[in-house]
């Protein structure tokens, strides 16, 4: 069946490269301590990452702010939602809430959370 929405074109317009850190997966005890295992790699991805919008941020009762972002991408993150975090221009964003719309678009979205208020930002 064919996607009702095509939004490729509009992701590879503005597309841009971020760092993807995934979960830490699995341990052992130590001891009788829990040690986390080591941390995957960082991973280079393209995706558009795009302001929320000023409806979406005013609508959410003060749970997103002007510094939170949409991920938008063609194929899904992998465990996005157990502690993953994305780097994009100097900022860490974790990734908050997922949309998959891969029945409808073929587009998976995800809203990242700024994970400092206080950063100092690129340009400042």
């Amino acid at each position: 069946m064919a996607k009702l929405f095509d939004f490729a074109r509009l992701i590879k317009k503005y597309a841009d490269v971020f760092t993807f850190q995934g979960a830490v997966a699995g341990g052992s005890y130590k001891g009788g301590q829990w040690v986390p295992g080591a941390p995957p790699e960082p991973v280079k991805l393209q995706g558009a990452i795009m302001p929320l919008s000023e409806q979406r941020v005013y609508q959410s009762g003060g749970t997103y702010t002007t510094q939170d972002r949409q991920l938008y991408l063609y194929r899904p993150l992998p465990d996005a939602l157990d502690g993953a975090k994305v780097g994009y221009q100097g900022h860490t964003y974790s990734v908050e809430q997922d949309v998959d719309w891969s029945a409808y678009a073929d587009v998976y979205a995800y809203v990242l959370r700024r994970v400092s208020k206080f950063e100092k930002s690129a340009g400042n």
